[in-house]
């Protein structure tokens, strides 16, 4: 599967579950210049992912606040590390609250200094 494709669909589902949880305000992030462009691209997107992409702004659209921007793939190492653990997976799961274990200091390192 072409990993423009994933990377939609996994932020998608992402922002789903955002605004099911009730948060008001949203920051996505993504790895692919192509997605995050056409997410702020205010046309609508006729390429191969469109689909997605216009579930992705209709989604947003529903957020008090929101905002999407591109990060280098060195810049994404807890999405790739949750992705890669997603694999190995045999059912979905949430962790609300808590961080896994095998994600702990990924995290951790990824909280900027207040």
């Amino acid at each position: 599967m072409d990993s423009d494709v994933v990377e939609c669909w996994a932020m998608w589902k992402g922002i789903i579950l955002v605004k099911d949880l009730g948060i008001r305000n949203i920051h996505v992030e993504g790895d692919s210049l192509k997605v995050t462009n056409a997410i702020n691209s205010p046309g609508e997107d006729k390429s191969v992912i469109g689909g997605i992409i216009e579930s992705i702004k209709a989604e947003i659209a529903l957020f008090h606040k929101s905002i999407c921007s591109h990060v280098q793939r060195n810049g994404n190492s807890v999405a790739h590390a949750l992705a890669k653990l997603a694999t190995s997976l045999e059912e979905p799961i949430r962790w609300i609250g808590d961080i896994h274990p095998a994600l702990k200091n990924l995290v951790t390192a990824d909280i900027p200094p207040e």
